[in-house]
């Protein structure tokens, strides 16, 4: 007679030996928030700015330059056939653009009703800071950026200083293009 084995024994006998041979989790990490940003640089220094505070990045457009403005307004041009103010963000902070103009870049925010594209030295992307990486520090921000800039996300070689549209939108020197 040959003894068989009921089917809870044979599922015991496999459970006990899966719990000899199983590893433990892996440790947990902690996971730190992240605040996605679009980087880029102007008159030398690492700017960042907040992906959802901008709507796109465009090559410099062809633009008509207009009469009787602030030398820092480029010009107007058509993006799909709206109206884009261009300014030359390092003119109106007081210095030149110094990319080269092939890799100058346009970042169109829309914000507060108002539709304008920042001209910039060069952008270099999308990334992740983590949001414990971010210090309010006026000491690290220039003073020609300082009413334009919240903090700076510090990384191992570098720091990014975070830049908010709305403060340029708000200050009343950047509004007024009228020359």
């Amino acid at each position: 007679m040959t003894s068989q084995r009921s089917p809870f024994k044979v599922l015991l006998s496999l459970a006990q030996r899966y719990a000899e041979n199983a590893r433990g989790l892996p440790a947990q990490q902690d996971i730190v928030a992240t605040r996605k940003v679009v980087c880029f640089s102007l008159l030398g220094h690492n700017l960042a700015l907040p992906l959802e505070e901008l709507i796109e990045i465009i090559e410099m457009p062809q633009y008509t330059p207009l009469p009787r403005v602030k030398y820092w307004v480029l010009g107007m041009a058509n993006l799909r056939g709206r109206l884009l103010p261009v300014i030359n963000l390092a003119e109106f902070l007081g210095g030149k653009l110094n990319g080269a103009p092939k890799v100058q870049r346009v970042i169109v925010i829309d914000m507060s009703g108002v539709f304008v594209g920042l001209a910039v030295d060069r952008v270099y992307g999308m990334r992740h800071f983590k949001v414990d990486t971010f210090t309010r520090r006026a000491d690290l921000v220039p003073e020609t950026l300082a009413p334009y800039v919240e903090g700076s996300f510090a990384q191992q070689d570098s720091v990014w200083m975070l830049l908010r549209p709305c403060q340029l939108l708000n200050d009343q020197r950047f509004m007024e293009v009228a020359a």
